[in-house]
Order: structure tokens, then sequence, then C-alpha cells
């Protein structure tokens, strides 16, 4: 009775705990399971940050600076508008070129006057010329002369004034032929050097060049291919020489900037391929490459003189990672009218030529690119 009491609760006990065995290596399956699938996820996310290194901290970089006047005047004529795209030597904005019109004409009248100045020099110093040669005509004729009278005073034939009388002759002709010469120099030094080395000629040209350069700066042109913003003027306005009047974007030299934590640079070098998904264009991929790696980036630790050290205090394992910037070149021609600077994007750098992981990176970076779609 006892016998048959112990298999009826047996049966009883299996019933309600069917294969207890089963269930439990399942539970150890499944747990085996997702533990092997983050030890995969985390040592291929290890591995692919050194072959594969990818950020989300990049933007698209640019020279951006102020148009500013070289000459003051009133504005004239605006030829752009804002955020239009202009090429190289476009002209932006025109200034009332009256002023230096004038200018220019007064120049050019002071550079003939100078030529007529260094005329009548000229022609001065044909004069001294002239009255030197006669001075010293003069002098060979009163020293003959003077010979005459001195050797017949010897002899007795004239008296002692007449004779004194030659040699104070002779004295002042050979006054007047240095008189004569120092005329012709003060003239020569006074016209300086011929033709355009001149010095009153080389003032007068120098004085017309910086005339015409005034004249021409009055019509501001675009320095290289970009576009203009951030400008609020109109006609009448009045341009102060250095004072901006708009902001020019040049597009002729665009990069992009990418911040990668520092473990994963260790195998990024200048040359290395290089992949761009822009936010302002989704689903589109931008081929680039590598062309530096910065040397470092400002971590606040300017100490002063007279103050004691900042200790950082940024200590153990997980401590916030530093970020050092590489900067990317690409072919524009391929970004044409996709680029914003300041724009965000989404890199990855192809460090290696692993094709697993290149093949990974590749489909990834496109699945960021569409993603880009609801962002």
């Amino acid at each position: 009775m006892s016998e048959n009491n112990e298999l009826e609760t047996q049966k009883s006990e299996e019933t309600e705990n069917p294969n207890p065995d089963g269930k439990g290596n399942r539970v150890r399956k499944i747990t085996n399971y997702l533990l092997v699938g983050v030890a995969s996820i985390l040592l291929f996310s290890i591995v692919s940050d050194r072959i594969i290194p990818s950020t989300d901290n990049a933007r698209v970089k640019g020279y951006v600076v102020p148009i500013k006047p070289q000459v003051s005047g009133q504005v004239l004529d605006i030829l752009v508008q804002s955020n239009q795209p202009v090429k190289e030597g476009d002209v932006l904005v025109k200034l009332n070129p009256a002023d230096y019109d004038i200018a220019v004409q007064q120049a050019e009248q002071n550079l003939e006057i100078a030529g007529q100045n260094v005329g009548a020099q000229t022609a001065a110093i044909a004069a001294s010329q002239a009255r030197l040669t006669s001075a010293n005509v003069e002098l060979e004729n009163v020293k003959l002369q003077s010979n005459r009278i001195l050797a017949m005073a010897e002899r007795g034939v004239v008296s002692k004034s007449e004779a004194d009388q030659a040699r104070a002759n002779l004295a002042t002709a050979r006054a007047n032929v240095i008189n004569a010469q120092a005329d012709l120099d003060k003239s020569k030094q006074q016209l300086g050097a011929d033709g355009e080395d001149n010095s009153q000629i080389k003032a007068a040209l120098l004085a017309l060049e910086q005339a015409q350069i005034n004249l021409e700066r009055t019509v501001i042109r675009a320095p290289t291919e970009g576009g203009v913003s951030n400008f609020s003027l109109s006609e009448g306005f009045y341009a102060s020489a250095g004072q901006p009047l708009m902001t020019f974007v040049s597009t002729e030299s665009i990069w992009i900037e990418a911040y990668f934590r520092e473990n994963s640079l260790g195998n990024i070098e200048a040359g290395d391929d290089v992949e761009v998904a822009l936010d302002f264009a989704p689903g589109k991929v931008i081929k680039g490459k590598v062309t530096s790696v910065d040397w470092g980036v400002d971590w606040g630790q300017n100490n002063q003189a007279g103050k004691l050290a900042q200790a950082n205090n940024q200590t153990g394992w997980l401590r916030q990672t530093q970020m050092l910037p590489i900067s990317i070149e690409f072919n524009h021609e391929d970004a044409q009218g996709l680029l914003r600077v300041g724009g965000q994007a989404d890199v990855i750098v192809y460090s290696d030529d692993n094709f697993v992981f290149n093949s990974i990176g590749k489909l990834w970076i496109r699945f960021i690119s569409v993603m880009s779609y609801v962002r």
C-alpha cells in the first residue's frame, strides 16, 4: 500500500515539474550565448577602433574672412546679394571714385610739372656750362695778355702799376672760372639723375601710382571663389577703410576637422583613405584622405607665473577621454554644393587594408549616412 502511494507521489511531482534539467540547460545556453555575443562585440569594437576608427565629432572647416575696404568712400553700387556664390575677381561693391579720380589727375599734373622743372633745370645746366666755357676762354686770354705785360714790365717797358693790374685781371679770370664751375655743379645737383631716375620724377611717379591704386581700390572684388553672407549694406552707406562690410566664405580651400579619441589614433597616418557622411547630404558618402594629425590640444594647463600649478582631477580607469583632431581633404568636385562651413559630419578612417573590417566600415558609414535623414 505504501509503495503505491510513493509511486503516485513521484508521478505527481514529475507531472508538476516536467524535465527540470532541460529547462536549466536552456537558461545556461542563452546566458552563455549572451556572454559570448557581448564579448565578441566588445572584442570587435576594440579591434575595429584601431583598424577602422570612426567619429561623429567632425566639422566642415574653411577660411572665413571679413571684407574690408582699403579706402574710405560712399557706397555707389552693390553687385552681390547675401549668400550668393561668386567667382574670384567678381565685383562685390563699388565705392564713389570721384575723389580718387581727382587725385589721379592731380598726380598726373604734378608729374608733368616735375618734368617741366627738370627741363628748366636742364636749361640752367646748359647756361652754366656756357658760362664756364666763356670763363675758361677769358682766362686763357687774360693769361696771354698778363704774360706779355709782365714780360715787358721785367724789361722796364711798362710801369709796375700796369703789371699789378695784369696780375689782378688774371686773378679775377681765375675766380670767374671757379664761380662758373660751382654754378654748374649746383645745377647738376638740383637736376639729379637723368630721366626716370631723377628724384623729382621718381617722387611724382610714386604719387601717381599710389593715386591709381587708391582709385582701383574703390572697386571691391572677391578674393577667391566662395560666397558672401552676414551683411546689411545699402547704397549711400559710407564705408570706412578697415571696417568690415560683409563676411566672405572661401570655397576654394575647405577641409574637414574630425576629433578622435586618443586610443583611436594609433594607426592613423597622413594619406589614409577616409569616407565622410555629411549631415547636409543624407545618403551620400564622400571619399577623402587624411592630410595631417595634430600634435596636441590645449588641455587647460596654462599656469601663470606667481601661481601654483593646477592639478587635473580626472583620474581612474573610466576618466574622460581626450579628443585630438585630424585634418581631412577631399575632392571638391564630388562635394560641389554640399558643403557648408561649420556643418557636421561622420567620419571613418581605413587605416589598414583589412578587407573584412573595411567592408564592415563601408556598410556602417553608409548606414549612418542614410540615418541622417531622421536626425
